[in-house]
């Protein structure tokens, strides 16, 4: 069956969604096509939030998309990592190379890539990649606004709140329904930054979420989720007026995406009564392919624990053996699948978390070289260095997939198509205009007087123990309880009740919508002005506001909003924000580089606290509050269960000490001292002030990636 080609949203919603597939690799392009994807999505080699996998150059980017609408399936450009300063210039030369051949879309995490696009590439269809955390109906109706055509919704969505969603959806919708699931919610991950700069946000996630962790005498890989499997509820869920039905997986070999692909093909397109049937083969297929165990994650519900593994290896792949002793000539293991030379392995370090891949060039069975070997045997892996007894060992890859797509499509992609000749690129006019707004000797614009220090608390009585520090702002948690309190205390608190900011949560969902806006419409009646949103979804929920001059907010945005560059800052000003925290992610480098530009809207610094490395929607409620986690190399934890999921902190606090040498901050307005998530908040408050006082960072504090680099 060819596959077909839809021609817009609406037309696609009325045939029923695409199946959009991953590729990582010419062969896993190859492989998607051929068993019959819709649309594939891939990324170049630089500014996708894939970075680990192979991707693709230019020219072969150029040489698959006729090939691609030849078989009447579209293309979709990953360009969905953050951008730094620097950056920002190569980007605007991708996009702009790009418009001359142009993909059938866009995915788009980046604020100021989104403004480039919009202002000079308008051209290209850009779809909002689920690192933008949409979730709710504000969210969609603000990326509506923004100019997105498709939205990637969270993974963390059940199947009520997608219908609910889709029933009066400005733009069309993506659903992921197979592969890896995160921990954390995505957009919201800072742990594989905070632990080695490595940001998951820039796709050079680390998977700290695999790791093994002690608490007292448990030990588990109590982060570690399962693979999404939604197979099972494709009866439903093919009949929802989804854009597209998307498989995860840009990092995974030619086999899984050929079985899984064929799998949701054959689901798909069965008339009602052959489903059964369908299904069964479809398990099948998916059964062989090579993953996690698998669950239907949120789908079914938001109470997804079984959508968590913690006493299964985290590695994905299929389980081969434990490393029996070591010889001269490999690793001896009994097999309990079969393998090939050629197949793509990866071992899981018995000693640590650290993983390592590896092609099998050689096998032994008993004591002669074998091309393959089957479940059973005992063998002698040819493997790199390192290993020791105890280690796992897991297949990613089958070689003899590989070779099937290098004799099909695969070759007529690189034989038959034209090479893209990169050096003869003319820059379009829209070069020239975004030339002209970035030329001129870049001056770094002057420094406002005085900095002032902005304070986060948990709770509103917190507020009667700053009398001992100079807070010129604090910022409240918005939610019924500090509402109550800030009310019962304005007396004691005189003047402080007035400098509140009140702090919308990143997470808000279905009926909880209707006790924001509740909040809301209180803090009015309190005469509240000051506001702070963490999602582009909080916007919409101030409309009207602006009307009245005595209500009118001041909003600003927290470091949520992954400001990394100043075209993040344009868009953001133009969206009428008083003020943008830049992220905490950045290193000197790409702030010193972003303080050398006018600032379009005031700057905000984070500068103390103990930011939630994971914001997740699970729960987990076999652990304690009380007791720390413990990661292998002793890096400790805290667990803040809540009644909508659960962050995850760390013992040691962040504080960029650094930035308190700086004689000029161009544009920045205020240091935020975060004591949200501080077991002691008031002490941590006197400390802080003290440590500003003298100018010295605390001890025991991290840097984050302020000297050491983002990545």
């Amino acid at each position: 069956m060819k596959p077909r080609r839809p021609t817009s949203v609406r037309s696609l919603t009325r045939a029923g969604p695409e199946l959009l597939a991953p590729a990582g690799s010419l062969e896993t392009w190859a492989a998607a096509l051929e068993a019959g994807a819709d649309a594939i999505y891939l990324g170049l080699k630089s500014f996708s939030a894939r970075t680990l996998a192979p991707n693709f150059t230019l020219t072969e980017l150029t040489r698959i998309l006729d090939l691609t609408h030849e078989r009447g399936a579209r293309i979709f450009l990953a360009f969905n990592a953050l951008l730094k300063e620097d950056e920002l210039k190569t980007a605007a030369e991708l996009l702009d190379r790009l418009s001359r051949f142009k993909p059938d879309a866009l995915i788009v995490q980046d604020p100021g890539l989104l403004r480039l696009i919009k202002k000079y590439y308008p051209v290209f269809e850009v779809h909002a990649s689920t690192l933008l955390a949409v979730h709710n109906q504000p969210g969609l109706n603000m990326l509506k606004d923004l100019g997105f055509a498709r939205a990637v919704l969270a993974r963390e969505l059940s199947l009520d709140e997608v219908e609910n969603l889709l029933e009066r959806s400005p733009l069309g919708l993506e659903l992921f329904i197979h592969g890896a699931l995160c921990f954390s919610f995505s957009g919201l991950c800072l742990m594989s930054s905070f632990l080695g700069g490595r940001g998951s946000l820039r796709g050079a996630c680390t998977q700290p979420c695999r790791r093994v962790y002690t608490q007292g005498r448990k030990q588990g890989y109590f982060f570690s989720p399962t693979d999404l499997d939604a197979s099972a509820l494709m009866g439903r869920i093919r009949k929802l007026p989804l854009a597209a039905l998307k498989i995860e997986g840009r990092m995974k070999g030619a086999e899984y995406v050929t079985q899984v692909v064929r799998a949701y093909r054959l689901l798909l397109d069965a008339a009602e009564e052959e489903m059964p049937a369908a299904l069964a083969e479809a398990r099948s297929l998916i059964g062989a392919s090579l993953g996690r165990k698998r669950s239907i994650g949120f789908l079914a519900g938001v109470q997804a624990v079984a959508a968590l593994a913690p006493s299964h290896a985290a590695t994905s792949g299929e389980f081969m053996g434990q490393v029996l002793e070591l010889t001269r000539a490999g690793v001896k293991i009994k097999l309990r699948a079969a393998v090939a030379a050629g197949d793509r392995l990866r071992v899981k370090f018995k000693a640590g978390e650290e993983q390592r891949a590896f092609t099998l060039k050689r096998m032994f069975v008993q004591d002669r070289e074998a091309p393959e070997a089957a479940a059973g045997q005992e063998v002698i892996l040819a493997a790199p260095e390192g290993l020791a007894p105890g280690d796992l060992i897991f297949k990613v890859d089958a070689a003899a997939r590989k070779k099937d797509m290098a004799a099909s499509a695969l070759a007529r992609a690189v034989k038959s198509a034209p090479p893209w000749l990169d050096q003869n690129w003319r820059p379009s006019p829209a070069w020239s205009k975004i030339k002209a707004e970035w030329g001129g000797k870049e001056e770094r614009p002057p420094s406002q007087r005085r900095v002032e220090t902005w304070y986060r608390l948990p709770r509103a009585q917190d507020l009667l123990a700053l009398d001992q520090v100079k807070a010129d702002r604090v910022i409240l948690p918005l939610n019924r309880a500090n509402l109550r309190r800030l009310s019962g205390l304005r007396r004691r608190l005189g003047e402080k009740a007035d400098k509140v900011i009140w702090s919308l949560p990143p997470l808000v969902f279905g009926p909880a919508l209707a006790g924001l806006r509740r909040d809301l419409a209180e803090t009015a009646r309190m005469g509240a002005r000051g506001f702070m949103i963490s999602n582009l979804g909080h916007l919409p929920l101030f409309s009207g506001w602006e009307r009245n001059r005595r209500t009118r907010p001041t909003v600003y945005a927290d470091y949520r909003l992954n400001c990394l560059n100043t075209q993040a800052e344009s868009l953001l000003a133009g969206l009428g924000l008083a003020g943008v925290t830049l992220s905490l992610e950045s290193d000197e480098e790409n702030l010193k580089a972003m303080f050398n530009r006018p600032a379009a809207v005031r700057r905000l610094l984070y500068l103390y606290g103990r930011p939630p490395l994971f914001t997740s929607r699970f729960r987990l409620p076999g652990l304690k509050e009380s007791q720390p986690l413990v990661s292998p190399q002793g890096e400790r934890f805290r667990l803040w269960q809540e009644d909508d999921g659960l962050k995850v902190t760390a013992e040691q606090p962040v504080f960029f000490s650094s930035l308190l040498k700086y004689r000029s901050l161009p544009g920045v307005s205020a240091f935020i001292v975060d004591l949200e998530f501080d077991p002691r908040p008031a002490a941590a408050a006197r400390e802080v002030s003290q440590a500003l006082g003298r100018g010295r960072p605390l001890r025991q504090a991290s840097r984050f990636n302020f000297q050491r680099g983002l990545f």
